[in-house]
C-alpha cells in the first residue's frame, strides 16, 4: 500500500501534475484521490488501487515501447504539433494539425499523450464510425464502451466536465462528420481541448463540401499545417542514430525527400547495404539504397 502510493506521489512530482489532473487521468475525483493519498479514504479502496495500478501501468508501457523503436526527435514538425497541443489543452480549443503521411504526426502525439497522462489519445481507423469512437472513449474513461451513442456522449460528457482532460484523435480524415460534430459537442458541453491530426483532407471534412459544415469548422481555434523536415531536422536525426555520420545528413535529407518516415527506412537500409557490402556508409550507398524505396 504504501509503496503504491510512494510510487504514484513520485510520479506526480516527477511529471508536474496536480492532484486535480491527476485525479482526472486516473477517472477518480480529485477528493477522493487526496483522501487516499492521505490514509483517511474509507470507500472502495480496492476499486481505488486498481484504477492506480492500472493508470501506472499505462503510463509505463508507452515508454518501453519508445525505446524499442528509434528515438522520439524534438523535429520542426513535432515541435509545431506539441505547439498546438499545448494551446489547445490550456485554452481549451479545437485545433487542427494536417500534412502529408510520413512527416511524423503520430510519433509527435504519442510522445505528447505519453509526457501529459490526462491527455486521451485516439488513433483512428479506416471506417472508424461514431459509435466505435464512443466506445472507444468510453472505455478509456473507465466505462464498459456499451450503449446508444447517446448514452455514452452523455457519459463522457459527465466524466470529462471540469477535469482539465484533452482529446487528440490522429487519422481524424477517417472518421465521418456525425462522429466530428459530436467531438465539437463534447468541447462545447465539457469544456476541455480537443485537437484533430490528420492528412489535408481533413480540413474538407471538417468544412464540408460546399461549406455546409460551418457550426463544425467555426469552432475550430487553432490550425497548422506540418511541412516536411528542415536540414537541421535530419542532421540532428542521422547523427542520433550514426554519431560518426560526418556530413552524411546532407545526403539522406536530399534522399529522403525531407519525409520523417521515409527516413528512418533509408538511414536503416542504408546501414544495412553498407555493412553487407562490407564498405562504409557514403553518400553512394545513401542514393543506391534510396532508389530501392518507395518514395
Amino acid at each position: 500500500m504504501t509503496d503504491l502510493r510512494e510510487e504514484l506521489r513520485k510520479f506526480m512530482d516527477h511529471n508536474y501534475l496536480s492532484q486535480r489532473r491527476c485525479a482526472g487521468a486516473i477517472g477518480i475525483s480529485t477528493g477522493t484521490l487526496s483522501e487516499w493519498l492521505s490514509g483517511s479514504y474509507i470507500g472502495n479502496t480496492q476499486r481505488v488501487e486498481e484504477s492506480i495500478k492500472d493508470f501506472l501501468e499505462r503510463q509505463r508501457e508507452p515508454r518501453e515501447t519508445v525505446r524499442k523503436g528509434m528515438e522520439f526527435a524534438m523535429t520542426s514538425v513535432a515541435r509545431k504539433v506539441f505547439e498546438v497541443a499545448r494551446i489547445c489543452h490550456l485554452d481549451r480549443e479545437i485545433g487542427v494539425c494536417y500534412g502529408a503521411a510520413g512527416l511524423g504526426k503520430t510519433e509527435a502525439v504519442r510522445e505528447y499523450a505519453r509526457k501529459k497522462p490526462d491527455v486521451i489519445l485516439v488513433e483512428v481507423d479506416l471506417g472508424h464510425t461514431a459509435k466505435a469512437l464512443f466506445s472507444e472513449l468510453h472505455r478509456i474513461l473507465h466505462m464498459d464502451g456499451f450503449g446508444t451513442v447517446h448514452n455514452m456522449f452523455g457519459d463522457i460528457v459527465e466524466k470529462l466536465r471540469g477535469s482539465e482532460r484533452m482529446i487528440i484523435v490522429d487519422e481524424a480524415e477517417h472518421l465521418p462528420y456525425r462522429a466530428l460534430e459530436l467531438l465539437r459537442r463534447i468541447h462545447d458541453k465539457a469544456g476541455i481541448g480537443i485537437m484533430l491530426v490528420g492528412m489535408p483532407r481533413l480540413l474538407s471534412n471538417l468544412r464540408g463540401r460546399k461549406g455546409e459544415y460551418a457550426q463544425l469548422y467555426s469552432r475550430v481555434g487553432i490550425a497548422a499545417r506540418l511541412e516536411g523536415l528542415r536540414p537541421e531536422d535530419t542532421r540532428m536525426i542521422v547523427e542520433a542514430i550514426i554519431p560518426t555520420a560526418n556530413g552524411l545528413s546532407r545526403a539522406f535529407h536530399d534522399a529522403s525527400t525531407a519525409n520523417t518516415r521515409t527516413l528512418s527506412k533509408l538511414i536503416a537500409r542504408s546501414m544495412r547495404v553498407a555493412e553487407l557490402n562490407n564498405t562504409p556508409l557514403s553518400p553512394q550507398v545513401i542514393r543506391e539504397t534510396s532508389r530501392m524505396l518507395i518514395i
